[in-house]
């Protein structure tokens, strides 16, 4: 009887921690998304995601852009409408984590449509 060459293993992968909650019922958040995996997926992803924060309803990330060497590194800032992003060059993969590590979020949360509203009373 015919035998697979190697002996199949129990899959080590593990899915990573959820970095951002979008609502892909509303057509905003669902275009963030699309752009979003458009950018690290396929044949040629043009980022290496190293890190996501979601801070007052705003994605940031600390990317590697891919291509040609030298490595670029950048904090890339995801517009909430999907429409674009936004992004800050830095130096290296550890000052970008660095960067999204240190950021806080505003006194006061931004909502969906972009603009503030108060902050919480307690």
């Amino acid at each position: 009887m015919n035998r697979l060459a190697t002996q199949s293993k129990p899959s080590t992968h593990r899915m990573p921690p959820i970095a951002a909650l979008l609502n892909l019922a509303d057509e905003n958040q669902r275009r963030l998304h699309d752009l979003i995996k458009r950018m690290h997926t396929g044949r040629w992803p043009l980022f290496r995601l190293l890190a996501m924060r979601q801070i007052d309803g705003v994605l940031y990330e600390a990317v590697q852009w891919r291509g040609e060497p030298p490595a670029y590194y950048a904090l890339v800032t995801w517009r909430n409408d999907g429409q674009g992003m936004t992004w800050e060059p830095v130096a290296s993969a550890d000052k970008a984590r660095s960067l999204l590590r240190s950021m806080k979020p505003l006194k006061q949360p931004v909502r969906p449509d972009g603009r503030t509203r108060p902050a919480r009373q307690p």
